[in-house]
């Protein structure tokens, strides 16, 4: 397979088919709004866009490909893809006969992606955090001030929030979408 065989598979043949200008329509409006999405999250535009663009994809598409169709230069898309992969929004496959050339299809399971971001973001962060709390909370409990004692209860606190934090992470990242919003329906009902 090469990238211009590759072409064909999600691209129309009829230009004039008011149902593929419809699709292409549809398909623009939504990888637009992945680019403005991404900007709400402090992430440039061109990866919501070319996360939009491999969503849509009917299979996975080489540097170059991502390139002329995101009109980016080829080292925009290399950096997008290497920070989509890090962040698993993106996976990078090999083709049988391509060689090392490196393909890419998006990961359309979202919820995977969050619980991934949240098993090593958040809960880095949670582990820093408590890591601080319990040494400061040991050296407060040794000084014999009250200033020392506000600061403990103060740690105690955080230390008490980061706590309910880390059991909230391993139900988020543990359990199927599903069963979280079942859940909170329930809760939310006071079943």
């Amino acid at each position: 397979m090469t990238d211009s065989d590759a072409g064909s598979a999600d691209e129309p043949t009829d230009e004039g088919d008011p149902d593929e200008a419809a699709v292409r329509r549809a398909r623009e409006e939504v990888i637009e709004a992945m680019a403005r999405a991404a900007e709400v999250y402090g992430i440039k535009p061109s990866y919501g866009r070319l996360y939009g663009l491999l969503y849509f994809a009917d299979e996975p598409l080489s540097l170059d490909r991502l390139a002329d169709e995101s009109d980016y230069a080829k080292s925009t898309v290399s950096t997008a893809m290497s920070a989509m992969e890090r962040y698993h929004f993106a996976h990078r496959r090999s083709i049988p006969g391509e060689g090392k050339k490196a393909y890419y299809e998006a990961e359309t399971d979202l919820w995977h992606v969050f619980q991934q971001l949240l098993n090593q973001e958040v809960r880095s962060e949670v582990r820093i955090m408590t890591r601080a709390l319990d040494e400061a909370a040991e050296t407060l409990r040794d000084a014999d001030s009250e200033r020392a004692e506000r600061d403990l209860r103060k740690v105690r606190k955080l230390q008490g929030v980061y706590e309910k934090a880390d059991k909230a992470l391993t139900v988020l990242t543990s359990s199927s979408l599903d069963r979280i919003t079942d859940l909170l329906g329930r809760l939310r009902s006071g079943e």
